[in-house]
């Protein structure tokens, strides 16, 4: 992995920017890991991702902590969202191919294109490290 973005983010509108950003970059089969502290941002980047991905009116994405995988039909096809806070060795490798995935407290980096570290440094601000495979 290679450390191609450092930023400093001071609210929730700077992390929708970076996840335009990032998903302008997508060719629509990645796997993006998002590493954080609870309420680092993950989950927030994620909605700034579906946003840019031009999610479908009437999904709301939610942080799949309890469902572990939450999909949403976007206009560049299909985001999926899922969280390993509670089952470290579910096996998503299936899913890989169907859409962007995107996924939290992912820990080996193996099926990883992009790695999002994202560390809350004061209330409202993130230090946010981009990595790409």
């Amino acid at each position: 992995m290679m450390l191609i973005k450092e930023l400093r983010l001071k609210s929730e509108e700077d992390m929708f920017k970076l996840a335009e950003e990032i998903a302008n970059e997508l060719a629509g089969k990645e796997v993006i890991c998002l590493k954080g502290n609870l309420g680092a941002g993950k989950t927030t980047f994620v909605k700034g991702l579906a946003k840019a991905m031009g999610i479908e009116k009437g999904y709301q994405v939610r942080s799949p902590t309890f469902t572990l995988v939450n999909e949403y039909p976007t206009k560049r096809g299909k985001l999926i969202h899922i969280d390993l806070y509670r089952v470290k060795d579910f096996d998503y490798t299936e899913l890989i191919g169907e859409g962007i995935i995107a996924v939290e407290w992912e820990e080996k980096n193996n099926n990883c294109n992009y790695v999002i570290e994202i560390e809350i440094i004061g209330e409202n601000e993130r230090l946010v490290k981009v990595f790409k495979k």
